[in-house]
């Protein structure tokens, strides 16, 4: 789970600088990978979204998490602590590698993962800058497991009347094309929600297609997904069980990444419904034994 925390410091200058720059050390437990944060804007701008960018890389033969495991590992996770004013999103994760061995199937990876996380500035803002705190937290696994910490303060440039630009940079691009787009972006698709199954529609040319479930309050992935093709015209179904217990009477999250092709490169996008519990019936529905 992302943690949100506010601080209320917040300095300003005369002459900001046009880019972000590093302040103070990287801290933390070095857990067989390191940690690069950075922002995607040369500077902040009032009411500004931009995003604040984790790339954590593994060290050679250790993998790390997606924010869903699997069957096991543990969640990669990102703390932000901004200044008053700023509103911290939900980050947002490149398309994870599958893992399977004898002991189930995991999510991870074996190669540098950017990590996004949407930030929006105030309406308002001042000549000056801006301090974020960045806890990331992981596990990275070989033969045995070990947990991993960075903390770092990142100092971004704000200006009172101008949005910033996007920064130029290769490896902004790269990271950029492995994160999964909008499912409205496909031409033609459709998801709802039969029975104890997630079914998902559309058409594609590639014709390998799978379903990552991103496990919320109450919701459960279970079994494996299956598909079928007429032509270019598939039928995605995804089992699941649903409880409204401890959900506080508030809707039910499906959420996940729809998958084409084999490799983290291809295509994938996010696909999220809401479920009113109090229409549901079918929700204390039990696991099979």
């Amino acid at each position: 789970m992302l943690a949100i925390l506010l601080s209320t410091m917040f300095t300003t200058y005369a002459s900001p600088p046009p880019l972000f720059l590093p302040f103070g050390e990287d801290a933390g437990i070095k857990g067989h990978a390191s940690v690069e944060v950075s922002t995607d804007v040369g500077w902040i701008g009032p009411a500004q979204e931009f995003h604040i960018i984790v790339a954590i890389t593994a060290d050679a033969g250790w993998h790390t998490y997606w924010e869903n495991p699997g069957d096991s590992g543990a969640p990669t996770e990102i703390q932000i602590s901004a200044p008053e004013g700023y509103t911290v999103g939900q980050p947002i994760f490149p398309r994870p590698e599958i893992f399977k061995t004898v002991e189930g199937t995991t999510f991870g990876y074996t190669k540098q993962a950017a990590i996004f996380v949407p930030v929006t500035a105030p309406t308002s803002t001042l000549d000056g800058r801006a301090d974020f705190q960045v806890i990331t937290s992981w596990l990275a696994c070989k033969k045995s497991c070990v947990q991993g910490e960075n903390k770092t303060t990142l100092t971004v440039s704000v200006r009172a009347w101008e949005e910033g630009p996007l920064r130029k940079s290769k490896s902004l691009d790269r990271w950029q094309l492995l994160l999964p787009k909008s499912l409205a972006d496909l031409e033609s698709f459709s998801v709802r929600l039969v029975g104890n199954l997630l079914k998902i529609s559309g058409s594609s040319t590639e014709h390998h297609v799978g379903f990552l479930g991103i496990e919320k309050p109450g919701v459960r992935f279970v079994e494996n997904e299956r598909y079928i093709f007429t032509n270019d015209a598939f039928v995605l179904s995804v089992p699941l069980t649903l409880n409204t217990i401890n959900t506080g009477g508030n809707p039910l999250e499906i959420t996940g990444l729809l998958t084409f092709g084999r490799n983290t490169a291809d295509p994938s996008y996010t696909v999220t419904i809401m479920v009113d519990s109090e229409t549901k019936p079918y929700f204390k529905r039990r696991l099979k034994q």
